[in-house]
């Protein structure tokens, strides 16, 4: 069936363009980042995609034909590519593993992007572009205060970090190469993804609607400072449309790029807005931890969801508490140099607090939030 969804593609495309066709190769395609590149790179009209990950999605991106492969096994996984059209781009959107505010093993994360890239060289002779996924981590905003507005060329942090092996194999490898590589690097992701829970906003959304429910009123759970400190976001779609743009740009090559809306907002704004949305009191700001808060409140999502008539779904298919909160107790600033980006025509921007409160719209018309 994927076999023939490339065929009509082929068919689609004038003879005289497929010689220059940008064939886009993305690895981690279901995830966030990867859902939302492959649907910016699907409707642009001249590329062909190709998602690949362990489990395809049920429903996918039209227009984008999903190869079932472990990234691990780079046999395995050239096999499978060389029944697809060569790719000129790999978009590498994957992860080993996700861990909230430690450290994450370099090892397995560097393994898993060697072996992807070695099945793309095994299986495409027309490698043009490779672009990495990176993330504000890169800086340490995760760890503590950092120089701010952080720019590419910064110095890194001596804490070990996986984003510093893949960058420095990556443009190792490319030494001698046909093909130019770049990487990106936005903050924390807005996003409408109702298969990932790990999502600031559908968790805060769960968050607001608990304490309604309960006749709490919406308290911030991070520590003072992180209330009044300034923040940075990227939303995803500002993300996609970058990323393409860098990948295609002859002037992007071989550097990185941060990526955000350009804005900076604080929580103390934003909060009293989110309340506000969900029809809750605003509450002060009471340092929780709320994993330990939330572990035992799935008797009351599920009557949320009866009350609401919402989507069945458990608590923790729609929040990731450790992730919020190791989003809400940043007491430091986290803002991003986007000169970098805007030199290079990378004028892509988003109105932060105005996302925010969209996307939650967009779960509650999912039937996913009330």
């Amino acid at each position: 069936m994927q076999d023939a969804s490339l065929a009509a593609t082929a068919l689609a495309v004038p003879r005289a363009h497929l010689v220059t066709q940008k064939i886009a190769l993305i690895a981690g395609a279901t995830g966030a980042v990867g859902s939302a590149l492959a649907k910016q790179l699907a409707g642009a009209g001249d590329w062909n995609v190709l998602g690949i990950s362990r489990r395809p999605p049920r429903v996918g991106v039209n227009g984008v034909s999903y190869i079932r492969a472990d990234l691990g096994d780079p046999d395995a996984c050239a096999k499978s590519l060389k029944l697809h059209p060569p790719a000129t781009h790999l978009f590498y959107c994957a992860r080993a593993t996700h861990f909230e505010q430690t450290v994450e093993s370099a090892e397995d994360n560097l393994r898993l992007f060697e072996t992807t890239l070695a099945a793309v060289e095994n299986a495409s002779n027309d490698l043009r572009h490779v672009h990495l996924v990176q993330g504000g981590k890169y800086y340490g905003v995760h760890l503590g205060s950092f120089p701010t507005p952080a720019r590419e060329s910064q110095a890194r942090c001596v804490v070990s970090n996986f984003y510093y092996e893949q960058q420095d194999f990556l443009a190792l490898r490319a030494r001698g190469a046909r093909w130019t590589w770049s990487t990106s690097r936005p903050n924390t992701l807005l996003h409408f993804s109702p298969h990932i829970a790990r999502n600031i906003v559908s968790t805060l959304g769960a968050y607001a609607a608990i304490c309604s429910a309960s006749g709490a009123a919406l308290d911030f759970p991070g520590p003072p400072g992180a209330y009044s400190s300034l923040t940075q976001v990227t939303s995803i779609e500002v993300l996609a449309r970058t990323m393409a743009m860098i990948s295609t740009e002859p002037s992007c090559s071989d550097q990185a790029f941060n990526v955000t809306n350009t804005d900076v907002f604080r929580w103390s704004s934003l909060w009293p807005q989110l309340a506000d949305s969900c029809g809750v009191e605003t509450g002060p700001v009471r340092p929780l931890r709320l994993a330990e808060m939330m572990a035992d409140k799935d008797d009351v999502w599920a009557e949320v969801c009866a009350r609401h008539r919402l989507r069945p779904t458990k608590l923790s298919d729609v929040a990731n508490w450790a992730f919020a909160d190791a989003t809400l107790e940043r007491y430091w600033d986290e803002i991003l140099c986007h000169n970098k980006a805007r030199k290079h025509g990378l004028n892509s921007w988003d109105d932060s607090p105005e996302r925010f409160l969209k996307i939650i719209s967009m779960y509650r018309e999912a039937r996913i939030l009330p």
